[in-house]
């Protein structure tokens, strides 16, 4: 019942992420400003990994499988995929003051704990706990494409109104 949910999804998110898709191009267009920030590489690489655990979860979805191998397997992905994100959350706020953003944890967390339902019950036999996999799935998606977006919009503009207002500073001398 799930296989064309996930086979849809996991589409959406191979191609949000392939060589041609939105990440990359965003990242192209950036590069940058991606290249020479710890941060951005690692929110970068955050965003492909949210669409490659969809992408993945979705496979083994679509996988005809015993329900509990499915469950286990998804219970991996979401161990794998939260740990991931956690590391890359760290690496990017690593040497700055920033603190974990309240709504990338949550976000991320809903996101991990979504897969980690649906495998506690495909690992009980159910099927009943596939709509935390498609919630999961929807807010990879969509989180990936806000990350994305993110990136296109915001990445670089912190260091050109910081020199922005630098200039603005009496006694300062504006560079050609």
């Amino acid at each position: 019942m799930w296989t064309t949910f996930a086979a849809t999804v996991g589409g959406s998110a191979a191609g949000l992420t392939g060589l041609t898709g939105l990440t990359f191009i965003v990242v192209a267009f950036r590069f940058d400003v991606v290249a020479t920030s710890q941060e951005y590489r690692n929110r970068a690489t955050q965003t492909v990994s949210l669409f490659l655990a969809t992408t993945v979860t979705a496979s083994l979805v679509t996988l005809p499988q015993p329900t509990w191998a499915l469950g286990i397997e998804l219970l991996v992905a979401a161990a794998a995929s939260a740990s991931l994100l956690a590391v890359l959350d760290h690496a990017a706020r690593r040497g700055t003051s920033q603190h974990a953003r309240p709504i990338l944890v949550v976000a991320l967390v809903v996101f991990a704990a979504g897969i980690t339902a649906a495998g506690l019950f495909a690992t009980a036999g159910s099927t009943n706990g596939m709509g935390f996999y498609a919630a999961s799935s929807l807010l990879g998606l969509t989180w990936g494409v806000y990350g994305t977006w993110v990136f296109l919009t915001q990445a670089g503009t912190d260091q050109i109104n910081a020199a922005a207002n630098v200039q603005d500073q009496p006694g300062t001398v504006p560079t050609a």
